[in-house]
């Protein structure tokens, strides 16, 4: 039997599909604590994966060079070099599939796909029916890949990323310079998301934020690097007391979030991220499919309106009738609840 004491697993992009991928680590380790796992991931994702005690080690691929072939031979040596027993390529693309060949690994795992299902040594098949709906999480597909190794995933399915106390500490420094007393709530809320169909309106997070205030809860606002014009049109509506942050590296948006006692976010990185610092994560969803991409349970939730033509997988909509029929009342109702908070009746506010 070959051994599997060295597995990589490749998920080279994005956050959010990475961040899903953590969770074969214990699935990896159950039966063998002391099997190592590494990851194959482009920067600046990797930083995701650091001081992770379950993950060995991270191959950060740098995107900008694939066409460098100093680079490239360089990366594939150092590949082959760490000698993996098995390689899992969760993306299977053409590139992906050259670096699984390339390891040189006698087990590489791989989906039937046209074109590249020759780099792989077994194909992982569908393991289960799809669901009534027609849509099958994500995870399940990731999990595919070890059943075809003989191993038998336990459940829940988890995703974890770690942060550090002196991250953990820093935060808590903001937050007292802000103003933030011990035991009062904040809730983290990320307006942005990668398409602007997965974007629920800035106006009802902002309307949101002006809510969770008259709670007693403070809104931390969380923006990405491309997001420069909500930035904008957000600070000329903000309030007072409400913390922005704009711009932070992975590892700071993670530490924001684990401090916050809820995190309400688009179909997006920064709401994979909740679920796996251990925040209560109200996930909004549009075009997207809760059933694929939201694979979490209690306390975590998905919010959505069910109109005719939702979950349509668009990423630009001149209508986004699904987000426009999604109150902030009702998130702000999901919020309360998951802070252990009774709703009170709420004034409407004007931007």
């Amino acid at each position: 039997m070959i051994s599997l004491e060295k597995v990589l697993i490749i998920r080279p992009r994005f956050l959010g599909d990475l961040i899903l991928a953590t969770g074969l680590v214990n699935v990896l380790r159950q039966e063998n604590p002391n099997r190592e796992v590494w990851f194959l991931t482009e920067q600046p994702y990797s930083e995701a994966l650091q001081n992770y005690p379950g993950v060995a080690g991270v191959l950060a691929f740098e995107a900008r060079r694939k066409n460098n072939p100093f680079y490239l031979w360089g990366f594939y040596r150092e590949l082959r070099r760490l000698q993996f027993d098995a390689v899992l390529d969760l993306f299977c693309n053409p590139r992906t599939a050259q670096m699984a060949l390339i390891s040189g690994a006698k087990v590489r795992v791989g989906f039937d796909m046209r074109g590249r299902s020759w780099a792989y040594t077994v194909l992982a098949p569908p393991s289960s029916t799809l669901p009534a709906s027609g849509r099958r999480p994500v995870t399940e597909a990731y999990l595919d890949q070890v059943r075809v190794l003989g191993l038998k995933p336990a459940s829940p399915y988890k995703t974890a990323l770690a942060v550090t106390d002196e991250e953990t500490a820093h935060v808590r420094k903001l937050f007292e310079r802000a103003g933030i007393k011990p035991g009062q709530k904040v809730a983290a809320l990320s307006p942005g998301a990668s398409w602007p169909a997965k974007r629920w309106p800035l106006e009802r997070f902002i309307e949101l934020g002006f809510w969770l205030q008259r709670e007693g809860i403070r809104p931390l606002y969380l923006f990405g690097p491309q997001e420069a014009g909500m930035v904008g049109e957000f600070e000329s509506h903000m309030d007072k007391d409400w913390l922005l942050i704009n711009q932070p590296n992975i590892r700071g948006l993670m530490a924001f979030i684990q401090a916050a006692d809820a995190l309400v976010a688009n179909d997006s990185g920064p709401m994979h991220v909740g679920p796996a610092v251990g925040t209560p994560t109200i996930g909004i969803f549009g075009p997207g499919e809760p059933e694929i991409w939201f694979p979490y349970g209690d306390p975590h939730q998905a919010a959505y309106a069910e109109i005719g033509c939702s979950h349509c997988g668009l990423d630009y909509c001149n209508f986004m009738a699904c987000m426009d029929h999604l109150e902030t009342r009702e998130i702000l109702g999901k919020v309360l609840n998951m802070l252990g908070k009774k709703e009170t009746p709420k004034a409407h506010f004007e931007l």
